[in-house]
């Protein structure tokens, strides 16, 4: 079974560097943000973080610099995405990570920065898919208490879940993200390695139909095999088409074949209360428990 990634969480008072990576968000909201991070944390950003062009935080030239200059900088502990949306797919093929394996950089964000945890799997180093900066402020001071718990390494050691089939347990590295965004990686080098991995999917604004088009290209590209078992979490903002097909009916078609432990209802992804997960440590789908147990947790 594959060794866990190295591991590179934060204390009170680290360097936190803010980047924007995707797309443009509320300038407020940002503020807001900031301002709650620097009650326990040291935070610097580039001013040109608030830069639109379009659809992006900028151009590509800006928003590459921005975040390899985080990379790379050592005086940085931590690199929390300001937003998601899209963008940062355009980025892969010129950021680099090699030099940083032997000091490792805490990344933190979902959705879109699902393709930048792809790069740390490939580097082997954990992340944490969690809450971006352009929502910080609006989280309660238990969430915003328990955000910065998981930034320094801890967090509760399971999430009560739904079994959707299984009679087992299995354990593996966590990966994944956001289904959308890594279907968008498939056939490039950037596509995380899955075997002898628990899977985690999300994904809002999907139909069931979308997400079993989706489901059906990770199968067909055989990504799959070798997936030891699979926790997924919010699909949001979608209603039942008039066929009456439920996601839990995509969930059970596209995925009970695969004879591995499923569960749902983890509660991460594009909702209000959406649990931090270390991806890249080692955790374990529970079928018979329903339960998704964080094993590198204290």
């Amino acid at each position: 079974m594959s060794a866990s990634s190295k591991t590179s969480w934060i204390a009170a008072g680290a360097h936190v560097r803010v980047v924007a990576p995707s797309s443009p968000f509320d300038a407020e909201a940002f503020a807001r943000g900031i301002e709650r991070l620097r009650t326990r944390y040291t935070v610097t950003f580039d001013e040109r973080v608030l830069e639109k062009k379009g659809y992006f935080a900028g151009g590509d030239a800006r928003r590459l610099a921005e975040l390899q200059g985080a990379i790379t900088d050592p005086s940085v502990h931590a690199i929390i995405a300001a937003r998601g949306g899209y963008g940062a797919t355009r980025l892969l093929p010129n950021l680099y990570l090699r030099a940083e394996r032997d000091r490792p950089k805490l990344l933190v964000g979902f959705s879109d920065i699902t393709a930048l945890h792809a790069l740390w799997a490939r580097a082997r180093i954990a992340s944490l898919h969690g809450s971006m900066v352009a929502t910080l402020g609006t989280l309660g001071d238990a969430l915003f208490a328990r955000y910065c718990d998981a930034l320094e390494g801890r967090g509760p050691a399971s999430v009560s879940c739904t079994t959707l089939f299984g009679e087992n347990a299995q354990s593996g590295l966590l990966r994944g993200g956001n289904l959308s965004v890594l279907c968008a990686l498939l056939g490039t080098p950037h596509f995380p390695v899955l075997k002898d991995t628990v899977l985690f999917l999300e994904d809002t604004n999907e139909r069931p139909y979308r997400v079993d088009r989706m489901l059906t290209t990770l199968r067909n590209a055989g990504v799959l095999e070798g997936v030891r078992a699979i926790a997924l979490g919010a699909f949001n903002n979608a209603e039942v088409g008039p066929e009456g097909v439920s996601f839990t009916d995509v969930f059970r078609d596209r995925l009970e074949d695969l004879a591995i432990p499923v569960v749902t209802g983890v509660p991460a992804g594009h909702i209000e209360d959406n649990l931090e997960l270390p991806l890249g440590t080692r955790v374990t789908v529970d079928a018979v428990r329903g339960e998704l147990r964080f094993d590198e947790r204290s």
